[in-house]
């Protein structure tokens, strides 16, 4: 699989409530890709070619 990057960077904080972690996803994105509360994303957890840990999540809630 071949990923090309956009110009668009955020930075996500990791929040803890009681047993969940989350990542936020900014505002922006979520909207220009018509995400909404509720819709479910699927993410895989990666490792690029430098074999550093990377999450990706499709925003178009259909699996892999």
């Amino acid at each position: 699989m071949e990923i090309t990057f956009q110009d668009i960077c955020w930075k996500s904080k990791i929040i803890q409530k009681r047993y969940t972690l989350s990542i936020s996803i900014n505002k922006l994105v979520a909207t220009n890709s018509s995400l909404e509360r509720g819709k479910i994303l699927y993410s895989y957890l990666a490792k690029d070619k430098n074999k550093r840990a990377i999450v990706v999540t499709y925003l178009d809630s259909r699996k892999m």
